[in-house]
C-alpha cells in the first residue's frame, strides 16, 4: 500500500479494458487509493470556479491523474485535463493528447525538437501530391490522416490513381516512406521497460494487427524512444520505431494495450507503468514549487504554437 499522503491515483479511461483492469490491480499495490473514472461519465462545470466530477466525487481532490484517453477523444481529453490544478501530477500531460491527435503534426513537433522521424508529406491537392511523388523512391505509402490503413503503390501510375480517388473525396493526403520493420518500445521514464516486434501478413506494418515477439534493442533505439517520450511530455508511452538504417519514430501510442506485449516479453508491463508513475509522482511532490513552475515554462507548448503557425 502506498503513502497515506499520496491522496490516491485517479485513472481516467474510456472503459475497463483488460489493460485498464490490470493497471488498477497494480495501482492498488502502490497508492493509498485508486479510482477509475469512465471518460463518458465525467461532468465539467464552468461556474464561479471550475469543477470536474464523476457522480458525487470531486476529481480535483486527486493529486495524481493517469489519463488513458483513446485517440478518438484526444481533443476532448486535452480540454478536460487542462482544467485540473497546475500542481496535479500527470504522467501523460494534456498537451500530449493535443499533439497525438494528428500523426503528421505529432511527427512535425518531434522533428522540430530534434527527434528523428519517418519522412512524411501532407497535401490536399492533386498537383501538389503529384509534384511530391516526383522526388520519391517507390514503393511509397499513401493514406488519409483519419484512416489508419494505407495503400502501398509501386509506381507513378498507381500513385496517380490513388491520389485522384482521395482528392475526389475531398480528403487530405499523407505520403510517406514504406516501413518494412517496426519495433514498439514501451517507455517507463526514466527507462525502457520492454520492446516487441510485430509479425504481420499485412503490408502496412505500422497499424496492422499481428503477432508480437520480444525484441532486444540497441542503445540508439532505446535513446530515441526516451527522447521522443520526453519531447511530447509522456512518461509512460509506446513509441513505434523503424529500425532500418537510421532509427526513426513512425508513431506514438499514448493509450497502449499492455496484455499481449506482457505475454510476449514475459514482463508485467502494467506493473512497470504503475511503478514509473508512482516513483515519478513521489519525485514530483518533493520538488520545490518554484522548480515546477520553471519546468512548466519550458513545456513543449511553445513549440506546439510555433508549429501550428507553420502548418
Amino acid at each position: 500500500m502506498g503513502n497515506n499522503n499520496d491522496k490516491g491515483l485517479c485513472i481516467i479511461g474510456q472503459e475497463k479494458s483488460d489493460t485498464n483492469l490490470k493497471l488498477l490491480e497494480e495501482a492498488k499495490k502502490k497508492f493509498s487509493s485508486v479510482f477509475f473514472v469512465p471518460l463518458e461519465g465525467i461532468g465539467i462545470g464552468l461556474d464561479r470556479d471550475f469543477s470536474i466530477s464523476y457522480r458525487v466525487s470531486d476529481l480535483f481532490k486527486f493529486k495524481a491523474v493517469y489519463p488513458r484517453i483513446p485517440k478518438t477523444s484526444s481533443s476532448y481529453g486535452y480540454q478536460l485535463l487542462s482544467l485540473f490544478p497546475e500542481d496535479t501530477y500527470m504522467p501523460v500531460k494534456p498537451i500530449s493528447f493535443l499533439l497525438a491527435d494528428e500523426r503528421f503534426f505529432l511527427l512535425t513537433v518531434l522533428r522540430k525538437r530534434g527527434v528523428s522521424t519517418l519522412n512524411l508529406k501532407l497535401t490536399r491537392s492533386t498537383n501538389a501530391a503529384l509534384s511530391i511523388i516526383e522526388g520519391m523512391k517507390f514503393p511509397i505509402m499513401i493514406r488519409t490522416p483519419e484512416k489508419e490503413t494505407g495503400v502501398i503503390v509501386k509506381n507513378k501510375i498507381e500513385a496517380k490513381s490513388v491520389i485522384g480517388a482521395l482528392v475526389s473525396l475531398n480528403k487530405p493526403i499523407l505520403i510517406e516512406d514504406v516501413v518494412k520493420e517496426m519495433v514498439s518500445v514501451y517507455v517507463t521514464q526514466p527507462e525502457v521497460a520492454a520492446a516487441v516486434k510485430k509479425k504481420t501478413k499485412e503490408r502496412d506494418v505500422v497499424f496492422a494487427k499481428g503477432e508480437l515477439k520480444k525484441q532486444n534493442i540497441d542503445p540508439a533505439i532505446e535513446q530515441l524512444a526516451l527522447d521522443a517520450s520526453k519531447a511530447i511530455e509522456a512518461e509512460v508511452v509506446r513509441i513505434d520505431i523503424s529500425p532500418e538504417k537510421e532509427p526513426k519514430v513512425v508513431n506514438v501510442e499514448l493509450n497502449p494495450g499492455l496484455i499481449n506485449a506482457s505475454k510476449a516479453t514475459k514482463i508485467n508491463l502494467a506493473e512497470k507503468f504503475i511503478s514509473s508513475i508512482y516513483e515519478n509522482f513521489r519525485n514530483y511532490q518533493q520538488r520545490p514549487l518554484l522548480m515546477r513552475f520553471f519546468e512548466d515554462a519550458k513545456s513543449v507548448v511553445k513549440d506546439v504554437l510555433k508549429a501550428k503557425q507553420l502548418l
